[in-house]
């Protein structure tokens, strides 16, 4: 099990990506006992986290906050734009195996990857000109 470094934005909810196999998550929510944690109170849970160093992260030694927006409906983001798989993945750069992987919920897009979603989300133009080398540059490769 590795840990992740927690994310998201002031207000909003925190995320903490950790790497568990399903057998070991479904043995570590066998494992808790939720009326003992319902029956304690903050500052019990907070005794009891500051008890256990392995609990918690001391903020001398945390990273950097990492933003990582939630994973969208790449379909439904996909066919609001009007294109196909092939042609989504070809557009933004991904590979179609990814794209379908996605949209069957086969794989979890990473972090740089659903900020890229999320910008094509809201600006898709956007990313398309940035994907697109400009005419300068095009110019100065004939140059040179």
């Amino acid at each position: 099990m590795k840990k992740g470094t927690a994310s998201g934005k002031s207000g909003a909810a925190k995320f903490v990506r950790l790497k568990m196999t399903p057998s070991q998550m479904r043995k570590a929510w066998n494992g808790i006992d939720w009326k003992r944690i319902k029956a304690m109170s903050d500052e019990e849970i907070e005794r009891n986290a500051l008890d256990d160093f392995d609990s918690i992260v001391s903020l001398d030694s945390a990273t950097e906050a990492q933003l990582v927006p939630p994973m969208p409906d790449v379909a439904a983001l996909r066919r609001r734009l009007k294109l196909s798989q092939a042609e989504f993945a070809n557009r933004f750069g991904f590979s179609v195996a990814t794209v379908r992987n996605w949209e069957q919920g086969r794989v979890m897009a990473d972090g740089p990857a659903r900020v890229l979603l999320a910008v094509i989300a809201s600006e898709p133009q956007a990313v398309i000109r940035a994907l697109r080398p400009s005419a300068r540059s095009r110019s100065r490769k004939k140059a040179a």
